[in-house]
């Protein structure tokens, strides 16, 4: 019986034993379940803000700073530049110096981020300036991805909105440069005021400096230039009447165009030189009048006359102030009557300046280069008298000269006269000048001296 009862006390002791066994085994498996569920979760933690966009997006607000703006700015801009930027230095964009205090903040798109990649905008102050998207780089495990930054890049809204709109108003023919560079007729608008023209250039980053030139070569000076708009006085265009005086055959031309032969009058014209010395109908030189009117103009016309073959004809002013041209001029008889030419205007100015006294023997002189029965004659024979008035005076050369030959047929020709002399009495030193055409008719064998116009 005993025996029996000992037994049974050790079976009680053998299964609490097991109890314990067993209670402890499953403690200690709570136990690891508990530290491998808390390593779990540490590293899940540690996933996901590995995997946290926000990471990427502060590295870059730590580390993106004015000038990478500016270095952005000016791969976006330059390929914009018109050809009035493009040349020279990098224009200064008056935006960058606004932004270099300006705090920059990133935020998120996501009605534009997907499962592939996440939208960021860059912000200054208040202004979107540039977009930025994040991309998978790697796994991080526990379904968690990582993120890296793709290429930041400028919103064309906010690049085209640092450029502005040059507005230019000028004359309608004056030359007009920004930054040197000439405005061609493409940046012309249908805004034209009258007589001027207006030009406009989009797409100007930076300041210019505008210049515009008149056709006469005066730089003109704008009466408003703010906000990009330059307005300059507009030049009035003017026109104006010609009357000439021409050989038959001949073309006229204003500025190297070809003025029509219709308004050529048919009167004939004698030239002056001959009046009074030569019939009308025996003149060697037949004219025409030519008249015409040039509307338009903004500089005074160059008006010339060329013969047949092409060769310019030189004006000749005459004491009316009539234009008329004559053919070119000959060196031969320049070289052939040179000396008699001089030999006549000295005898001319001692006579007026009546030198030693003696006006008679000073007409007896020079009455022999002059054609007697001509009026230039008569007129210089009735101021004898005059020159009595006139004592003891001495000429001085100061200049002389004698050109412009124009040969008439066999029995004329022409040549100018220009002198400037001082008389000297015992009162007084007076300077004279003269500006003569002289008329030269062969007469008898010799050339005499038919007619002097006087070109003032």
């Amino acid at each position: 019986m005993i025996e029996m009862t000992r037994n049974h006390h050790g079976e009680r002791r053998r299964h609490r034993f097991g109890f314990y066994k067993i209670l402890l085994l499953i403690f200690v498996a709570f136990l690891a379940a508990i530290c491998a569920g808390t390593v779990y979760f540490w590293r899940y933690i540690e996933a996901y803000e590995s995997s946290l966009p926000e990471h990427v997006i502060q590295s870059m607000q730590e580390n993106i700073d004015y000038d990478f703006w500016e270095r952005s700015l000016e791969g976006a801009i330059a390929p914009r530049l018109t050809e009035f930027e493009r040349g020279g230095a990098f224009p200064s964009v008056p935006y960058l110096s606004e932004i270099r205090d300006v705090r920059f903040t990133i935020r998120h798109k996501s009605d534009e981020s997907t499962a592939e990649s996440q939208a960021y905008v860059f912000r200054a102050g208040s202004r979107d300036i540039g977009t930025v998207r994040l991309i998978p780089s790697g796994d991080e495990g526990y379904g968690f991805t990582l993120w890296e930054a793709g290429d930041i890049e400028l919103l064309d809204s906010f690049v085209e909105g640092l450029s502005r709109t040059l507005s230019i108003t000028a004359s309608q023919n004056a030359q007009v440069e920004v930054n040197g560079v000439p405005v061609s007729q493409d940046y012309r608008t249908d805004c034209d005021v009258e007589y001027g023209a207006a030009y406009q250039i989009d797409g100007i980053f930076g300041e210019v400096e505008v210049s515009v030139v008149e056709v006469d070569g005066k730089r003109s000076t704008p009466y408003y230039a703010e906000n990009g708009e330059y307005f300059y006085p507009v030049t009035i265009p003017f026109a104006r009447k010609f009357s000439l005086i021409v050989p038959e055959g001949t073309v006229v031309l204003a500025d190297g165009e070809k003025v029509s032969r219709d308004k050529i009058t048919n009167e004939e014209i004698v030239p002056s030189i001959f009046i009074g010395v030569v019939e009308p109908e025996m003149v060697p030189l037949k004219l025409q009048r030519y008249e015409f009117e040039l509307e338009g103009l903004y500089l005074e016309p160059t008006v010339t006359v060329v013969d047949a073959q092409g060769t310019e004809l030189l004006p000749v002013i005459s004491e009316d102030g009539e234009i008329s041209y004559r053919e070119e001029f000959s060196l031969e008889y320049k070289e052939r009557y040179m000396a008699a030419v001089e030999e006549f205007i000295r005898a001319y100015i001692q006579f007026g300046a009546n030198i030693g006294n003696n006006a008679s023997g000073n007409f007896a002189n020079l009455s022999g280069y002059m054609l007697k029965s001509s009026e230039l004659y008569r007129r210089t024979q009735a101021s004898i008298e005059g020159m009595i008035w006139i004592h003891n005076a001495t000429v001085e050369y100061n200049s002389l000269e004698i050109d412009c030959f124009r040969p008439y047929g066999d029995g004329y020709f022409s040549c100018e006269v220009r002198y400037n002399v001082t008389n000297r009495t015992n009162y007084e030193a007076r300077e004279v000048e003269g500006n003569y055409e002289i008329l030269f008719v062969l007469s008898e064998g010799k050339w005499l001296v038919a007619k002097m116009d006087n070109h003032y």
